[in-house]
């Protein structure tokens, strides 16, 4: 009975651990389809791995206003990213 109990506990942690890996697969890939969007709509930019990175980094250009728009499409990339969706 013991050895019964046992090996149903492995068995549901086990299955836990695969649908654990199965989510972070799906997340990641999520944040790469999103940023390989942004890169394809901004081809110019140097976006790097991480967006929040690429935010830090960024020095303000000759058009103020291509500027606020082009962070702007990063920040909304990077809210999609964290919200999932």
């Amino acid at each position: 009975m013991r050895a019964r109990l046992v090996e149903l506990l492995r068995e549901r942690a086990r299955e836990r651990r695969l649908r654990a890996a199965g989510a972070r697969c799906a997340a990641d890939g999520f944040e790469a389809r999103v940023h390989a969007e942004l890169a394809e709509e901004l081809p110019d930019e140097d976006l790097g791995e991480d967006l929040a990175d690429f935010l830090d980094r960024h020095q303000p250009g000759a058009d103020p206003e291509a500027d606020e728009e082009l962070l702007e499409r990063v920040r909304e990339a990077r809210d999609r990213i964290a919200r999932g969706y």
